[in-house]
C-alpha cells in the first residue's frame, strides 16, 4: 500500500521554510473584543474575534454567579477553545503521519468554586480549579498502533491552548477610563 498524501503535509511544507529563514514570520496575532449590542446587559454580551468581525459569539453568566445559564458563558468558551485546539491538533498529526480517523471527539470538563470570583472567601480562587481534556478516537482499522500513540502523545505536546493552560502566559492588563462630556445647561 502506498503512503498516503499528506494535505497538511503539503500545505505546511511552504510555511515551515519560510519559518525556517525568518523567525519573526512564524508570529501570528489574535485578537477578541467585545461587542457593544442593543441587547447587552450585566448577564449578556457578545465578543468577536477582531479578523472575523461577522463571526460573533453571544455569550451568558452562568447561574451561579446570578445570570441565568441561557447561553455559553466565558468558563464555556474557554473550555471550547481547548476542545477545537485539540481536535484540529490530533487530526492534523495524523493527516501528516498518514494515521485515517473513523471517529473523533474531544470533551474538556472544569470547574470552578465561584466563592472566588465572588470575593466571598479571599483564599478561593477566581479561576478553573482542574480541566480535564478527554480525547475519544477511533482510527482506522489499518492504523498501525505506534503510529496512534504518536498522534496522541504529539497533539498532547503541541497544542497551543493546552500548553497555554498548562505553562501560564504573563498577561498585561491595562485600562482606559474616559469621563463623559458634560453639555453646557
Amino acid at each position: 500500500m502506498g503512503k498516503r498524501h499528506s494535505v497538511v503535509a503539503s500545505r505546511q511544507a511552504p510555511l515551515r521554510q519560510t519559518y525556517a529563514e525568518d523567525n519573526e514570520e512564524a508570529i501570528t496575532c489574535k485578537r477578541v473584543r467585545t461587542v457593544e449590542t442593543s441587547n447587552t446587559d450585566v448577564w449578556h454580551g457578545t465578543v468577536a474575534a477582531v479578523d472575523h468581525p461577522d463571526e460573533a459569539w453571544q455569550y451568558g453568566i452562568d447561574a451561579k454567579v446570578g445570570g441565568y445559564d441561557d447561553l455559553p458563558n466565558p468558563g464555556h468558551v474557554l473550555c471550547a477553545a481547548l476542545a477545537a485546539c485539540m481536535d484540529s491538533t490530533v487530526r492534523m498529526i495524523a493527516d501528516h503521519l498518514g494515521v485515517g480517523i473513523e471517529h473523533l471527539e474531544v470533551e474538556v470538563a472544569g470547574d470552578v468554586d465561584v466563592r472566588g470570583c465572588m470575593a466571598i472567601d479571599s483564599s478561593v480562587r477566581a479561576g478553573f480549579r482542574h480541566l480535564q481534556c478527554e480525547i475519544r478516537l477511533r482510527p482506522d482499522p489499518t492504523a498501525n498502533e505506534r503510529l496512534v500513540r504518536i498522534v496522541l502523545d504529539q497533539a498532547e505536546q503541541l497544542c497551543v491552548t493546552l500548553d497555554t493552560l498548562r505553562e501560564g502566559v504573563p498577561i498585561d492588563v491595562s485600562a482606559e477610563v474616559t469621563t463623559p462630556s458634560i453639555e453646557p445647561a
